[in-house]
């Protein structure tokens, strides 16, 4: 496959979140059909003081958590270029940009990845 194909590969061509179901729906260029649980969308947020919590619970397992968990209902969506989507999280949360690229190598599809990986791929 080309730089271009890939590239392709990775262009959505609908994007749905569907907050009654906790779902985020892709279609993708190639005709591939990606779906996201919001829960694990939000557990795997991008943005840095996210990931640097996730960083901090695996040094410290016993590290309690303060406050309550994070809001997987989303409140709004707004892509970000042609190259990756934003949610704002009802818990006030927006820093994540979620790359296409990084969505869709991390698709939950029994093709793709035999289920949800831990975390975004490639990101």
């Amino acid at each position: 496959m080309s730089l271009a194909q890939t590239r392709d590969a990775c262009q959505p061509t609908d994007l749905t979140v569907d907050t009654s179901a906790g779902e985020f729906t892709v279609e993708w260029a190639d005709g591939h059909h990606s779906v996201y649980r919001l829960a694990w969308m939000r557990s795997v947020c991008p943005c840095a003081s996210c990931r640097e919590d996730r960083r901090q619970a695996e040094v410290d397992p016993l590290r309690l958590a303060v406050g309550p968990p994070p809001d997987p209902k989303v409140d709004s969506a707004e892509l970000v270029g042609n190259y990756a989507i934003r949610f704002t999280w009802a818990d006030g949360h927006g820093n994540g940009i979620y790359g296409f690229s990084s969505l869709r190598a991390s698709c939950p599809c029994p093709a793709c990845n035999q289920g949800e990986p831990g975390d975004l791929l490639g990101s």
